[in-house]
């Protein structure tokens, strides 16, 4: 019984990554197009693409956050509090995340950044993650704080509510990727605190309740995302600056958490109700990809700034097409990467394969 509860939680999430990973290498392809990336010379503003990339960005990162909390909780309650020792944790997740993203941040630098910066720069810029590999910190700090958490012993509930409040609240400058931890820790907390204390989801898999997180996503996205755009000029007014910047990163930052827990909630209801009716009966195939999600999260980027930093290549391919052909070039190029790396023990290192 206990092997087929795992296996069942497993297929969740190994159902989940590849969706996200999908859905990251999309954003990444379209980011030109949103403002998340310096937009291409000579291209048009596509309102569609913009809606687009916002929405494979809505609760994709928060989503992995939490899935990698859910994972863990889970090690924690089947293994026992040995997951929790520091030595064992801290050297685990350091091989696991900082030095992929070290070894990456590097290339990263050398093939698109100034490497002529100097070395004291380099050697930050590498250990607080560069380009995309700032996740990678980041979720290495998540690790962390819920260390600490546990060594403390506080209230679940109480914890729960500062950590919501920690994301909510719009702090800037803290070093080591810091800043986007005190964001990111609530929701990996929270898929922590479900497994950790087997918390059950069964009500999630009631096609009334996917039914009813879907209608909500649909409703709150699109609305929530358009406050988010107006949040400087609702705080126009606002005669001081530092009330009205404080404001501004609290509707931001509220609006995101609200259609990113519901993004979470339904894709997690979606999920658990394909897998309870076939069984875990998709394709054995999503299973091998997603124990390559972490190289292909490593090398979409690169493949993705390769192509965009060809000029000739890009205004031969055109503005619509381009995000598209980048898309499909990113996701095949880095999967066959990644596939293989993983023939090889650097690469199963580097990949986390």
């Amino acid at each position: 019984m206990q092997q087929k509860r795992k296996s069942y939680i497993l297929l969740n999430v190994a159902l989940i990554r590849p969706l996200l990973i999908v859905l990251l290498v999309f954003y990444h392809a379209f980011a030109p197009y949103s403002g998340a990336w310096v937009p291409i010379d000579g291209f048009h503003e596509v309102k569609a693409y913009w809606w687009l990339d916002k929405l494979s960005y809505a609760f994709m990162l928060e989503m992995f956050v939490f899935i990698s909390g859910y994972v863990f909780g889970y090690q924690v309650r089947t293994k026992g509090k040995s997951k929790l020792l520091a030595k064992k944790l801290f050297h685990g997740k350091f091989k696991r995340l900082i030095v992929p993203s070290m070894i990456f941040s590097l290339l990263y630098i050398i093939l698109f950044q100034n490497i002529c910066q100097p070395v004291t720069s380099t050697i930050y810029d590498v250990i607080n993650g560069v380009g995309h590999m700032w996740f990678l910190p980041m979720l290495f700090w998540c690790f962390v704080g819920v260390w600490l958490v546990e060594k403390i012993s506080i209230n679940n509930f109480v914890v729960l509510i500062g950590l919501l409040i920690l994301a909510l609240v719009p702090l800037v400058g803290l070093p080591l990727r810091l800043t986007e931890t005190t964001y990111y820790l609530f929701f990996f907390y929270a898929g922590y605190l479900i497994q950790r204390d087997g918390m059950s989801l069964n009500k999630l898999e009631c096609p009334k309740a996917t039914l009813a997180f879907v209608l909500m996503f649909v409703v709150l996205f699109p609305s929530l995302t358009m406050l988010r755009e107006n949040a400087t000029a609702l705080t126009g007014g606002v005669k001081n600056w530092l009330t009205a910047k404080i404001l501004s990163g609290l509707i931001l930052r509220a609006c995101k958490v609200v259609y990113s827990a519901i993004g979470i909630a339904m894709t997690l209801s979606v999920v658990r109700l394909y897998t309870s009716k076939h069984d875990g009966g998709f394709p054995p195939c999503v299973i091998s990809i997603g124990s390559l999600c972490m190289g292909i999260y490593l090398f979409q980027q690169f493949v993705l700034k390769g192509i965009y930093n060809t000029p000739k290549m890009v205004s031969y391919i055109g503005e619509y097409l381009l995000p598209w052909i980048g898309f499909f070039v990113a996701l095949i190029v880095s999967l066959l990467l990644s596939w293989l790396l993983s023939k090889s023990k650097i690469g199963r290192f580097c990949t986390g394969s």
